[in-house]
């Protein structure tokens, strides 16, 4: 029998919710995580300037563009309430009713990973303290970490929404493995337009989405009461 020390069963049955022996290693996960760790450190100091002054002149070349980029709303945290709240309604009305499957599990895991991803990101925005690239280009701030920085335009590291979404995307993707790709592909597109509107730095990007994985790999293994009673009554 595999180690539980060594390896994350993150697979469900589609048709009746148990669990599965889908297995991804310990080492390959540690492999990834390295792999965008590195890949964030090398954008930190050798691509995020340059990518994020061409995206400035790509803007500012059109009225038009910049400001459909400048007006996007932040409603993050708008999306995180709505989320959580809907969430654990929508658990313990079905608990209430009977109902332990693997809906209610991923109600239960989504309720807790996407709260507990924004107030990780959130802190560690505080902590690092890096400007946006408007910040960075406008106010000649370099682009490095002002450690505990409160100052508006500050605190773009980790990306929150990247953050957010990939913790989101990997919860569905645990409980619903079938639309995997489509989640991926929503991420990607993020990540692009995070890029594409000079909100992030590529590097922010990165880092959201290891935190974001990191996060629900954790807490997505919280132990579900409802999945214990389901087991119990399936028997060996």
């Amino acid at each position: 029998m595999p180690g539980a020390g060594t390896e994350y069963n993150l697979l469900k049955n589609q048709q009746t919710g148990r669990s599965v022996t889908t297995i991804i290693s310990l080492p390959r996960a540690i492999a990834v995580l390295t792999l965008t760790v590195l890949l964030t450190v090398f954008s930190y100091f050798y691509l995020d300037t340059g990518i994020a002054m061409l995206v400035y002149r790509l803007l500012n070349s059109s009225d038009r563009l910049l400001q459909v980029a400048t007006a996007i709303p932040d409603l993050l945290l708008h999306l995180v309430v709505a989320i959580t709240v809907f969430s654990w309604a929508g658990y313990f009305f079905m608990i209430r009713r009977g109902i332990h499957n693997r809906h209610t599990r991923f109600l239960k895991a989504c309720g807790t990973v996407v709260p507990v991803a924004f107030i990780v990101k959130t802190m560690l925005q505080y902590v690092f303290g890096r400007p946006d690239p408007y910040t960075w280009i406008l106010d000649h701030e370099l682009p490095r970490f002002h450690w505990f920085s409160p100052a508006a335009g500050y605190g773009c590291f980790p990306s929150g929404h990247m953050t957010v979404f990939t913790a989101l995307m990997a919860v569905l993707s645990s409980h619903y493995p079938r639309y995997r790709q489509v989640y991926l592909g929503l991420l990607c597109l993020l990540a692009l337009a995070l890029i594409a509107t000079d909100h992030h730095f590529l590097s922010d990007v990165l880092a959201g989405a290891a935190l974001g994985a990191v996060t629900a790999l954790v807490f997505d293994k919280i132990p579900d009461e409802s999945g214990a009673r389901e087991n119990s009554k399936a028997g060996p």
